[in-house]
This record gives C-alpha cells, structure tokens and sequence, in this order.
C-alpha cells in the first residue's frame, strides 16, 4: 500500500535550506482493545518512526477504549518527550492500518506531543516500509510481513 507524505512549510527553516519544506510519513491508524471488547477508534494520524523503539500513544486514545493507562507496565520515554523522561505504560492492544487488524503490545503516555508513533516493536515488526522521496508525489510504502 502506498501512502503519500504528508509535508507542511518549515517554520523555523534552516539556514542552509531557506525554501526548504518538510514532509513526514504519517499513516492513519485505529486502536481497539480486545480485552475490554470496545470498537475501534476513529482514524486518527501516527508517526512512522523507524528510529523509536517502540510504538507509543497519547493516553486520552487508551483511555477511550477503556484502558486504566496507569495499570499498565511502567516504562519512560526519553527523546520523544521534551525535558525529563516521562512515564509510559504498555498494553495489549490491537492495532487497525487498512484491513490488516494486529495485536501489539503499546505504550501510552500523557507527555506524548503527537497522537501516536509507529516505531520498531510494534509496527516495524509487522511491516516492511520503504520510504521514498523521489516518488511523484513524494510517499512512502508499506507491506504486511508474517501473515
């Protein structure tokens, strides 16, 4: 599946790149919770993010499909976060992008500054994704792997 970046002006542009703009790989997701039986989410925007670790989202998303966030396994999250490390807590939750519906285990945590990030465990695991800016328009793709 082929997905397109999404790209906005720079605000701050820097200065050996004046002009420049900047683009993300951002996928639409959805997240249920099979041991609560709740339906999935709206579609809501997720990084993917090939240097995180793991895959992390803001608590307000599991608190809406019933998680207790603070009951999960106590993790912190450094470089995502500005300042201090903050906590993080992981569930089993199941993961919806297109048709393909996968369970992983996620973080969430209040301090996030984005509504979540796809990164190694949990979707890169999943998925093959080949970043490539030179596409017209500039995209990314992705494969399911071990189905």
């Amino acid at each position: 599946m082929r997905y397109n970046y999404k790209t906005y002006p720079d605000r701050r542009p820097h200065p050996a790149f004046p002009d420049d703009t900047s683009w993300i790989a951002v996928l639409e997701v959805r997240l249920s919770c099979p041991a609560k039986q709740t339906g999935p989410t709206a579609r809501f925007e997720a990084v993917v993010d090939s240097g995180c670790v793991h895959t992390v989202f803001h608590s307000d998303i599991g608190r809406s499909i019933g998680i207790d966030v603070n009951s999960g396994i106590r993790g912190e999250l450094g470089g995502l976060v500005q300042g201090p490390r903050a906590p993080a807590y992981y569930h089993d939750v199941a993961l919806h992008v297109d048709a393909f519906i996968i369970t992983i285990r996620a973080g969430f945590s209040d301090k996030l500054p984005a509504a979540g990030i796809l990164g190694r465990k949990g979707f890169f695991e999943h998925f093959v994704v080949r970043f490539d800016p030179t596409l017209d328009p500039p995209g990314f793709e992705i494969e399911r792997v071990g189905v």
